[in-house]
């Protein structure tokens, strides 16, 4: 049922000042954070971080294989970009490393500091505004439809359709392949913000397929 105006206000207000109560609560202990010295992390580095610490000793290499393997990591994993990341984790303290001797490649393993630990902790617990609703590139786009023409957007739409329903069964098949903590959680939040875009498209595409049908009929 849709709200009246008059009594949808004041909720949107009510929940505009609680949402700003949040963030004014996430800017404080930000500063508390300054404040004791702890390192902030990007998301990057708390995932790399992350990973680290579940996995060690682990190495570069490996790391740069498991997000290649994952279909729920969108993380840039090209070697420019890790490399890099990971030598600032260990000129921060954050991660330490250690020379294989047994091995004749030279390969190093990582291990988590208990500084890192402590700073990953901290960004564990912190939730940013940019956490609250995730970049959708495919969101993005649909704000541009009016440049396609009614057939285009319904074959993107049900391209896009095919895509997720793919992703579906990538999820489900290494969701049996891997043991990660708390993997029910984190399988369930894949699975179901998968399926919500499905649905979304799909609402998309009835929309579409109606407007469509309207013009036709105007225009015999």
């Amino acid at each position: 049922m849709r709200v009246p105006p008059k009594q949808g206000l004041p909720r949107a207000r009510h929940l505009a000042g609680r949402a700003g109560s949040l963030l004014t609560g996430v800017v404080a202990r930000a500063a508390e954070n300054a404040r004791d010295g702890e390192t902030d992390l990007t998301d990057h580095e708390g995932t790399v971080l992350s990973l680290v610490h579940r996995i060690q000793p682990t190495s570069t290499y490996q790391i740069l294989r498991i997000h290649e393997d994952s279909p729920v990591s969108n993380f840039n994993t090209s070697k420019g970009k890790i490399y890099p990341l990971i030598d600032r984790l260990l000129a921060r303290g954050l991660l330490r490393k250690e020379r294989v001797d047994s091995d004749a490649r030279g390969t190093e393993h990582l291990w988590c500091t208990p500084k890192g630990e402590k700073t990953l902790r901290k960004w564990i617990r912190e939730i940013k505004p940019t956490h609250l609703l995730l970049e959708d590139p495919l969101r993005t786009k649909v704000q541009s439809f009016y440049l396609l023409s009614p057939d285009e957007q319904i074959d993107w739409i049900i391209a896009a359709k095919d895509a997720l329903n793919q992703r579906l069964e990538i999820l489900d098949e290494y969701g049996k392949s891997v043991t990660v903590p708390f993997q029910e959680f984190v399988h369930d939040n894949a699975v179901r913000t998968t399926r919500a875009r499905v649905a979304w498209l799909d609402k998309m595409l009835t929309a579409v397929l109606r407007s469509r049908g309207a013009a036709d009929r105007a225009a015999e």
